[in-house]
């Protein structure tokens, strides 16, 4: 599964190549009339990085995550745009292609695809290990917290996407309102819930573990490469901040700069230890 390890580093260092042009040409509304499929792109190339981490890293085990998150995201979406039902009224416009039976668009579930296991990494590199004689007894509820928090950092996202997709980059309309820039407050509720689902996914096929930090430029990058999804994450937020404040949607902006803020400080916190990976499917290791 090498291969597919590698392939998620090109595919990530591609998205880390066209993010600051990106980002500055939305920012400043300087895209070109020719431009408007380059998001749908960038979201697609987030979702094939995350793919390939997961084939890369757990093998058949990642494929077994993988598809159900894609599923979910996809028929949510589907059940969205033709009944209404959990988010509200709304539906795609031809800015992002292409689609599912001419109704969910393939960049929008590769989007829930980052933004489920990207949740999911941060959220558990804020729950360091601890030796089995300091560990202390689990509280009522703390199983399941990671799944909570991750549930509500997907939902943080959305409320710095919305801004976005709507008055900035038109990807889709709503026809139901509600107070946060006309967004109903039953999408925000579906996103949490959703994302909360998708956790619960991942947390079961996916394991978690921690491993304390070692020094050296080999393990910093072995690191890296195995804590992609949590980077496009982190990236995607600091994007949407940025565009958020600099279009003049000051709330959605603190939003992202809150979380970030929030981030830093829980790796803050638990500096000494970092999330390396998921516990993986040994037999998808191939070194």
């Amino acid at each position: 599964m090498r291969v597919f390890r590698w392939l998620s580093q090109i595919i990530f260092l591609i998205y880390l190549a066209l993010l600051p042009g990106s980002i500055v040409v939305v920012a400043l509304d300087r895209v070109p009339a020719w431009g408007g499929w380059m998001g749908g792109a960038l979201l697609i190339i987030q979702g094939a990085a995350v793919l390939c981490w997961l084939i890369g890293w757990h093998g058949r085990r990642g494929v077994l995550a993988a598809l159900p998150v894609f599923l979910l995201a996809w028929g949510v979406e589907h059940l969205g745009v033709t009944t209404g039902f959990p988010f509200g009224r709304y539906e795609y416009t031809a800015m992002l292609w292409p689609q599912f039976f001419g109704v969910v668009p393939l960049p929008i579930t590769c989007a829930w695809l980052m933004v489920a296991f990207g949740a999911w990494q941060l959220v558990c590199a804020a729950e360091p290990a601890q030796p089995a004689r300091l560990r202390t007894p689990a509280l009522p509820g703390r199983r399941h917290w990671p799944a909570l928090a991750a549930a509500t950092l997907v939902l943080l996202l959305d409320l710095q996407i919305e801004t976005i997709a709507t008055l900035v980059n038109r990807y889709w309309v709503w026809h139901d309102r509600g107070p946060y820039y006309g967004v109903p407050t039953a999408n925000f509720i579906a996103w949490w819930l959703v994302g909360l689902g998708m956790a619960l996914l991942v947390a079961w096929i996916l394991p978690g573990h921690r491993q304390p930090v070692t020094t050296g430029l080999v393990r910093r990058r072995v690191w890296q490469a195995e804590s992609i999804p949590a980077y496009l994450y982190l990236l995607s937020t600091l994007m949407f901040t940025v565009v958020n404040l600099a279009r003049g949607h000051t709330l959605a902006g603190l939003v992202g700069l809150g979380t970030l803020l929030a981030i830093s400080l829980v790796g803050l916190l638990v500096r000494g230890y970092v999330l390396v990976r998921p516990q993986p499917d040994r037999r998808a290791r191939g070194d």
